[in-house]
């Protein structure tokens, strides 16, 4: 996995549908994180629960987070050929992958990322609102 890998710019808009399934790769992909915490978890007790649900936070921040800010892409845009750059085609910050991360909260009202989903088809650069503050595009990789 090559870090930060040569974006093709100008191919936003070609991305909307690759970006639906990286987010239910990436998705699936945190659920078996999860899913193992937990069994593991209630296995090892009351302490052993807390710690593993600790680690499952962890893991959340370094899969959606640091990946993005580090490598430019999570392993499920990294399946589909995805990049996350700023808009000006400069590598992902970890301060803007954070900011892009934490606005998902907005892009999830008010179900199902109804939000994400507008905003990506009506965005020039097919932006969700994550992605407008945080200045990044999301292209596919060369």
């Amino acid at each position: 996995m090559k870090k930060h890998p040569t974006p093709k710019l100008g191919t936003s808009g070609d991305v909307i549908w690759h970006r639906v399934l990286a987010y239910v790769t990436d998705s699936v992909h945190m659920g078996l994180i999860w899913g193992v915490a937990v069994i593991a978890g209630v296995a090892l007790g009351d302490t052993g629960f807390l710690l593993l649900v600790f680690v499952g936070v962890v893991a959340t921040l370094v899969y959606g987070f640091l990946l993005e800010g580090l490598y430019g892409y999570t392993p499920g845009k990294y399946l589909l050929g995805l990049v996350v750059v700023r808009s000006d085609g400069s590598n992902c910050t970890v301060g803007a992958s954070i900011l892009r991360n934490l606005l998902w909260i907005v892009d999830a009202l008010p179900t199902a990322n109804l939000v994400a989903m507008v905003l990506m088809l009506v965005t020039n650069d097919n932006q969700r609102v994550g992605d407008l503050v945080a200045d990044t595009i999301v292209v596919k990789r060369q």
